[in-house]
């Protein structure tokens, strides 16, 4: 096994990839004309809202009840003013509308290219000339999938963008409270697996696509939770305002992404802390806003 230093740094702490090169085939990858041509076309269930969701303030308990804890999340009371938090991942189109409006540079585009992870391949790259707007590379493009959430954001591009729609990004607690709505962890329930947009099948051999997704789905293609919020479990990664412990250049990042696996890092569960180097940008690492009700909060 390679060691997991590169992941660890560009995979959200996910372990290292096998040394072994896999056939498209395998791992049930689309073709590469397939994946250049588009970022995971597909159906979805209804068309994204703009909307935000309210959520109460009060205490709440979080962390991670999984017998899979890392024990950097121990279950905790949290107590929270209301806040907002969008329905949905901020997507392609919207963050084209906020580029548009601001000239908005992100840092891949600065930097020359960003970390990809490209199916049939044995490990992610830093690709030159990947970007929000080429999520595989050069020749790849976001055409069609307006909907998808934008990827390739660094934790300052999506920081720039909650500011320019007058929100901001949601705390670790912020964004767990709002994914569990309003369940309490049970350390003895057992660990389901959510309807999400994640890696099913034998990882990493093959992902047999039971949710129709390679990489990233439409926002709204699965069911909402109980406060009807979309896709906070799945999909992308996200952004969030807290650090990752001592070490400011590392943010958390909660939800899990299209390529988790049941078998494998099983990360799409409310609890679970990811962490990101905030410099970086990733084809599995999205965001969305939050806000608050009571101006007078952030004063």
């Amino acid at each position: 096994m390679r060691t997991p230093t590169l992941l660890a740094a560009a995979a959200l702490s996910i372990a290292a990839l096998g040394a072994t090169a896999w056939t498209l085939e395998r791992t049930g990858a689309p073709r590469p004309g397939d994946a250049l041509r588009g970022w995971g076309e597909g159906s979805r269930r209804g068309s994204p809202s703009a909307d935000m969701v309210s959520v109460a303030g009060g205490t709440y308990q979080i962390g991670d009840e999984s017998p899979h804890a890392k024990g950097d999340a121990p279950l905790r009371e949290v107590t929270l003013a209301p806040f907002l938090i969008d329905r949905h991942e901020v997507t392609n189109r919207q963050f084209a509308a906020f580029v548009e409006a601001t000239g908005h540079v992100t840092t891949p585009e600065r930097e020359g290219g960003g970390w990809v992870y490209r199916g049939g391949e044995t490990d992610w790259r830093w690709i030159a000339g990947a970007d929000w707007r080429h999520p595989l590379g050069p020749g790849s493009s976001i055409a069609g999938a307006g909907d998808h959430p934008v990827v390739l954001v660094s934790w300052a591009d999506a920081n720039a963008y909650a500011a320019w729609a007058g929100k901001r990004l949601p705390t670790e607690a912020e964004w767990e409270v709002a994914a569990r709505a309003g369940v309490v962890p049970d350390p003895g329930a057992p660990h389901r697996v959510p309807e999400a947009n994640f890696w099913q099948g034998a990882w990493p051999a093959k992902n047999v696509m039971e949710d129709g997704f390679f990489y990233t789905a439409p926002v709204g293609s699965f069911a909402p939770n109980a406060i009807g919020l979309l896709d906070m479990i799945g999909n992308v990664w996200e952004w969030t305002a807290d650090a990752y412990g001592e070490d400011s250049g590392l943010r958390v990042a909660k939800g899990g992404s299209w390529f988790c696996s049941a078998k494998y890092c099983g990360a799409y569960r409310p609890g679970f802390r990811g962490k990101s180097p905030q410099r970086r940008a990733f084809n599995n690492v999205g965001f969305r806003c939050a806000g608050d009700i009571d101006p007078r909060q952030r004063t």
